[in-house]
């Protein structure tokens, strides 16, 4: 008896039609029945009596059907176990700051996933103190971040830059200057990512050295809500522009902060760790990957703004 058959079988079991179990396996009725036949043939046994409406199982039926869960059940592990040992995806695990994907697009993982269809990639967004922490302790070896380690130890390479930005209220006074400087957030409500991303904290941390007290209303990693928090009226967010474009929110005006440094981002791996083979195709890939694109990814031209 094979699997088939049993599919087959418990299919009809609970139709209760030889017609509408045919439907649901898009087979003929013939197939169906003859199939049933066979089984019943090999077990000796009636699995079906034909009522005035459907099909009514019989105990024998009842009996098979706990059965043939059980067998379809561990066939389907044993399948499992299969097409794990025949797989030859290895899987690579990355971590990145936040942002990183929504930069490089989708289309920088379809291009990888094209040259290099047995690599599966794992990549984690998370803060950078979350990644050093990890690149300090030897958890990882790799990773794409803004403020590499200040040590020999480690390597980085320069991907791409991105600026922090404002985005307000079309409401809000500050909408309609040409320039932002940082004393203008003196007193205004603020949604930032929050202290766990370098570039946010050193950004309001300069303010308050500066006497400059902006009044933080949220900080979360969710940068959206920080762009909703802005369409609302609720603060001035902050964020970097590539994400608050693509965001396409109502209501709002995308401000650069004058004399705010850009954030740059690196490709970052311990120069004593032996690097796997996979780890070694991504970095490769990414870096020409970038290079080749840059023209195509995203770049803030204030003069068009």
């Amino acid at each position: 008896m094979s699997p088939r058959q049993l599919e087959y079988f418990l299919e009809i079991y609970n139709q209760k039609s030889i017609k509408k179990a045919a439907e649901k396996l898009i087979i003929s009725p013939q197939a169906v029945s003859k199939t049933i036949k066979e089984i019943e043939e090999e077990l000796g046994v009636k699995l079906f009596l034909r009522g005035k409406k459907s099909l009514e199982p019989t105990a024998e039926a009842e009996y098979l059907k706990n059965h043939a869960l059980k067998i379809l059940d561990e066939y389907e592990k044993i399948n499992s176990i299969k097409k794990f040992n025949t797989s030859k995806r290895k899987v690579l695990t990355l971590y990145s700051i936040d942002g990183f994907l929504q930069y490089v697009t989708v289309k920088f993982i379809e291009d990888f996933q094209i040259a290099f269809p047995d690599i599966l990639l794992n990549i984690i967004e998370t803060t950078e103190r979350d990644i050093l922490d990890k690149l300090d302790q030897r958890i990882i070896d790799t990773a794409i971040v803004t403020t590499p380690p200040n040590n020999d130890i480690f390597t980085s390479v320069y991907l791409y830059s991105n600026k922090n930005c404002l985005v307000i209220h079309k409401d809000n006074p500050l909408s309609k200057k040409d320039e932002i400087f940082e004393y203008d957030l003196d007193n205004q409500p603020i949604a930032g990512k929050g202290y766990e991303y370098s570039c946010y904290s050193s950004n309001i941390k300069r303010l308050f050295q500066n006497n400059i007290n902006p009044q933080i209303k949220l900080e979360t990693t969710n940068d959206s809500l920080i762009i909703q928090m802005a369409s609302k009226n609720l603060a001035i967010g902050i964020t970097l522009d590539f994400i608050a474009f693509n965001a396409n929110a109502k209501d709002i005006v995308i401000k650069p902060i004058n004399g705010v440094s850009n954030r740059n981002t690196f490709w970052v791996e311990n120069n004593y760790a032996i690097l796997t083979k996979e780890q070694q195709i991504f970095r490769d890939f990414l870096l020409k990957w970038i290079d080749y694109n840059r023209s195509e990814l995203f770049n803030w031209d204030f003069d068009t703004k």
